[in-house]
């Protein structure tokens, strides 16, 4: 089963900030995400449950983490 969420937002800042709420409920075994959602606090979030992140790195960030791509494609 596939899940969108979607939320109405009033700035530039995009859906990462609404995001550790959101994942916190998710029910899943595996969160998929773009660069956007390349944060550290919520990769931990994400472990915290128990569930695998599935999310590129952001170009910028120093220290990469491994990307299983066949999930993500």
């Amino acid at each position: 089963m596939s899940r969108a969420v979607h939320a109405d937002h009033r700035s530039q800042k995009g859906d990462a900030p609404q995001a550790a709420t959101l994942i916190e409920w998710l029910p899943d075994e595996v969160v998929m995400g773009d660069t956007a959602y390349d944060a550290d606090h919520l990769r931990r979030a994400i472990a915290a449950k128990g569930a695998l992140d599935v999310i590129p790195n952001n170009p910028s960030r120093a220290l990469k983490y491994p990307l299983d791509k066949h999930p993500y494609a």
